[in-house]
């Protein structure tokens, strides 16, 4: 019988064997497993970063441009700035300059002469009114007051354009 017991033992024996080697393959295919996941997820992480590196380049680009024209807006402003001074000063010197006031003297002076030839043709046409034969007087009369009343009107456009550079209005 001791030959019994021997044989148990190689029983015994063999299924240890088998076990480390299924171990080991069990160890070997994690481990396979583990640098592919691993090579998996280190790629994508590697190809998002070039992808951000070049949206930082992008953005970098961006952000020159967008400080190049914030920087050529505040020249820009400068220079309004002082050309609003100058015609701010400009203005000024013209208002009080003695040929704008000499211009200002006679448009007013015409736009009396013409309220004066306005109130005269009135006062005319009443006189002539009372006066029966005074009609002709004062139809040849009217028409040299209306010559007269068209020229100071057109003394006047002449005067506000030489002052403004624009037209009277109320020849429009």
């Amino acid at each position: 019988m001791p030959s019994k017991p021997i044989d148990e033992k190689k029983p015994q024996e063999e299924a240890p064997k088998k076990k480390p080697i299924m171990l080991i393959a069990a160890f070997f295919v994690c481990f396979v497993f583990s640098v592919a996941a691993s090579s998996g997820v280190t790629y994508f992480l590697v190809q998002s970063s070039k992808e951000d590196v070049l949206v930082n380049e992008k953005i970098t680009e961006q952000s020159a441009v967008l400080s190049n024209f914030e920087q050529s807006l505040s020249q820009q402003d400068a220079k309004i700035k002082a050309i609003e001074e100058q015609t701010d000063v400009l203005k000024l010197y013209l208002r009080h300059s003695s040929a704008t006031a000499l211009k200002n003297i006679l448009v007013d002076q015409e736009q009396n002469i013409q309220a004066y030839l306005k109130v005269m043709k009135s006062a005319m046409r009443d006189l002539s009114e009372l006066s029966p034969r005074t009609i002709d007087w004062n139809d040849e009369y009217q028409y040299q007051l209306d010559l007269a009343l068209k020229g100071s009107i057109e003394r006047e456009d002449l005067l506000k354009l030489l002052k403004t550079g624009e037209p009277n209005e109320k020849s429009q």
